[in-house]
């Protein structure tokens, strides 16, 4: 899936934030910004900072720390992508009707960070793809994201499957590739939405379209 509107979905967590705080717009988007790099370092020592965190940071920044305030500016970081919305990637329901139906087990590891796995979840509905998939597992669920292994042998385990069965897709090199090489599973890199083009480990294979996937498991 893939933003219709992500600048739109992080303006609405800046206004939560003001409605909370006597800031500036400025100053919500500065603080927003601090509370995003916690949670992306925490990422890249494969921990977690959430949401809850995250509001929790900006409130407690500013001197508030009750549990109801927490919780409902959570609440209103996590579901701001809802009303932004999301699409799915061309051809991605069409791929996954397609490996479906071979009865090939299909899982989602999926590394969250505003928006959890509850969200993700009636997203992926919404698109027409939660019926497509037989595992999901999220990083604020399993309290480690990619590429970490645990994420991936929670999925692994779920699908019934041996790492040298199963291949990962995914965009980013340092988790998604990284991660599955380390897994002992097969990585492929899709490029059609955010091209890696970092210095780390590259994929076996590396696509810009959902349907080359059929290729490359022997269906087209």
């Amino acid at each position: 899936m893939k933003d219709r509107d992500y600048e739109g979905a992080m303006a609405t967590r800046a206004g939560a934030l003001r409605r909370f705080l006597d800031l500036s717009e400025q100053e919500a988007g500065e603080l927003l910004a601090e509370a995003w790099a916690r949670h992306d370092e925490a990422w890249k020592q494969v921990e977690t900072f959430g949401p809850g965190r995250m509001a929790a940071y900006c409130l407690e920044a500013r001197g508030i720390d009750d549990d109801e305030s927490i919780r409902n500016l959570t609440k209103e970081f996590e579901e701001a992508s809802i009303e932004a919305g999301v699409a799915p990637v061309e051809q991605a329901r069409e791929t996954l009707a397609a490996l479906s139906a071979a009865n090939i087990r299909l899982g989602l590891v999926c590394d969250t960070g505003f928006t959890p796995g509850r969200v993700v979840r009636q997203l992926l509905d919404e698109a027409g793809l939660c019926d497509h998939l037989d595992v999901l597992c999220f990083s604020d669920e399993i309290g480690v994201p990619k590429p970490g292994n645990e994420i991936f042998a929670k999925a692994l385990a779920e699908l019934g499957a041996r790492p040298p069965e199963a291949i990962h897709v995914g965009d980013l090199k340092r988790t998604d590739i990284a991660g599955a090489h380390d897994m002992g599973m097969h990585a492929v890199r899709f490029k059609g939405v955010h091209d890696d083009e970092s210095d780390f480990v590259e994929a076996e294979i590396v696509m810009s379209d959902h349907r080359q996937l059929l290729e490359v498991v022997g269906l087209d």
